[in-house]
């Protein structure tokens, strides 16, 4: 086969991923940018003012800030306890990418403990201007 065949059967890699990108939806699109380590805390809020009407962005968003509370908390520790916060920071890691999976797949699922206070973070001054 020459070289040029082969390079038509093995498909560029960045390529695939911007149509794999394409093919989400806006709104899940934004749902999981609520989950992108340490900038979380303002796509939340960029999610909460550009999404407002979305159930699914809502949802995402109000997990997100528990999900920044808790690398926040980390950051705070690991100044006292670094093994601690090595611990708490990879449990993070684990939330973050979790977020996203169900956040891709359409779902409202909540996580254990964070999903439990995030609803108790008050809508309408969140998310109501």
């Amino acid at each position: 086969m020459t070289e040029q065949g082969s390079q038509q059967e093995k498909p560029n890699s960045l390529e695939d991923i911007k149509g794999k990108m394409a093919n989400i939806s806006s709104e899940k699109r934004w749902a999981m940018s609520c989950y992108i380590p340490v900038v979380n805390l303002f796509t939340c809020v960029l999610t909460s003012v550009k999404m407002v009407n979305s159930k699914l962005c809502r949802f995402h968003a109000r997990q997100g800030l528990i999900v920044f509370a808790v690398w926040a908390v980390a950051t705070l520790i690991g100044v006292i306890v670094p093994t601690l916060s090595l611990m708490l920071l990879g449990i993070f890691i684990v939330l973050c990418v979790a977020g996203m999976v169900i956040a891709y797949g359409g779902k409202e699922t909540p996580m254990p403990v964070l999903g439990q206070l995030a609803t108790k973070i008050p809508e309408y001054y969140v998310f109501k201007f």
